[in-house]
């Protein structure tokens, strides 16, 4: 169960690696390893009937850019973007999130576990624990320093 107000990492079912931010910047979205870092820790809120995820290392929102479709990277976005965030047919412990009203959810690029894997938007399939994530609350809870989210 996602509670609001909390801190996550993100755990992809079929590769078992974490939502990362990468590069110089933090800026691209990958599956990597868990290191504890605050670019794999994710404040989720639920806010006006969807849930917005705002990493802890950047303060920006995970989104995409432009519209939804097949392989369009995840993106981390300044603005609020809502997910809908539903439970894995297959896995009742783990989620898809879906850009809301459409098919097109999160997707670690073929399952694969190699650090650096792109994150991207992909059409729902089935199976798909490629798109399935679970939301694990750890000790890092308390290492929160962003102040609560309000949506206009």
């Amino acid at each position: 169960m996602i509670a609001s107000n909390r801190t996550y990492k993100l755990v992809n079912v079929a590769a078992g690696n974490v939502l990362d931010l990468s590069g110089s910047n933090n800026s691209l979205v990958v599956g990597g390893d868990w290191h504890a870092g605050d670019n794999q820790k994710w404040h989720v809120d639920e806010v006006n009937g969807g849930w917005m995820l705002r990493n802890i290392a950047t303060g920006l929102y995970l989104g995409i850019n432009g519209d939804a479709k097949d392989l369009a990277p995840a993106a981390m976005v300044a603005e609020v973007f809502h997910w809908n965030i539903v439970p894995y047919e297959s896995d009742s412990s783990a989620f898809r999130l879906f850009v809301p009203n459409t098919s097109y959810n999160l997707d670690l690029y073929g399952g694969e576990a190699k650090p650096g894997t792109p994150v991207i938007i992909y059409t729902k399939h089935v199976p798909g624990d490629n798109q399935a994530w679970r939301f694990e609350e750890g000790e890092y809870q308390s290492q929160l320093a962003l102040p609560r989210h309000r949506d206009a």
